[in-house]
């Protein structure tokens, strides 16, 4: 009897702690840019969310575009979200989250990155004397 109680005890106190963790409020990820936030159009540039913990899904949005998202699993603390042959209306300003399989919740979203997209202008030799 004494050692089905215990089992039980500990049964129900290890389903507890799982509930626990579950309803714990994820910390807030880091959000950078690579090679810089300030990128000419039709390069390339990686924004990289890192969280605190490994194997989580991370998400990418970008602010006042709903309909933007990149989610992406990683068995490591950071994924990566890759731009290539970035476009004007690639700028503009992303954060990231993520969640973990015991929360189920997505943590608080990292701070705003602005990502700029700059146009490169030639200098015409014959007309910047003028």
């Amino acid at each position: 009897m004494t050692t089905e109680f215990l089992s039980l005890l500990c049964l129900g106190l290890c389903l507890g702690y799982e509930d626990e963790k579950k309803n714990e409020k994820l910390p807030k990820p880091s959000l950078h840019a690579r090679p810089s936030s300030v990128v000419e159009a039709r390069s390339n540039v990686t924004l990289k969310c890192q969280a605190p913990s490994k194997n989580v899904t991370f998400i990418l949005r970008k602010v006042n575009d709903s309909g933007y998202k990149q989610e992406r699993f990683s068995t490591e603390d950071e994924a990566e979200f890759h731009f290539t042959d970035l476009k004007l209306k690639d700028a503009g300003s992303y954060f990231c989250a993520y969640k973990t399989t015991a929360s189920h919740e997505w943590s608080e979203s990292s701070e705003h990155l602005q990502l700029v997209t700059t146009v490169a202008h030639v200098c015409n030799p014959r007309t910047s004397g003028r």
